[in-house]
């Protein structure tokens, strides 16, 4: 990824944190400024089962929520070995970028895998130095 890309996706990420923190102060205001005229009629309209009921429904569909985001959005654990970076699933990662690259049959002995955003070659390669193919490694995982 060059910096040009990087310095992008920053400014995005920072813009849309701060628009979430402008709109989140915006309803904390909000509510603190309403609340003294609902808070007495909610007292006296609703049954106290009701609001702890409300509350209950809130707490559980917020854990389901966190949980739902948590499930998507966890990474996959990559391990380094040989030189690459592999996933569960023993496929390989660019050591550099840490995205997948190219497939098994892309490998070439004494040459090694390609990963095209990088533009490099990386070779499999045991604690000597030595070459490996990716049976061997992929056996050793």
């Amino acid at each position: 990824m060059r910096i040009s890309e990087r310095i992008k996706d920053a400014v995005i990420s920072k813009t849309a944190e701060g628009i979430a923190l402008s709109a989140s102060a915006i309803i904390i205001w909000s509510a603190v400024q309403i609340a003294p005229i609902i808070l007495p009629a909610i007292d006296t309209g609703v049954q106290k089962s009701i609001l702890i009921s409300m509350l209950l429904a809130s707490l559980a569909l917020n854990i389901i929520f966190v949980v739902i985001f948590w499930a998507f959005n966890r990474r996959s654990e990559l391990s380094l070995k040989y030189g690459i970076y592999w996933d569960n699933g023993k496929n390989p990662h660019c050591p550099n970028c840490k995205i997948p690259i190219s497939g098994y049959g892309d490998y070439q002995t004494g040459k090694g895998y390609y990963c095209k955003p990088c533009k490099k070659i990386f070779p499999l390669c045991d604690a000597s130095g030595r070459d490996i193919n990716p049976e061997q490694a992929i056996s050793e995982l």
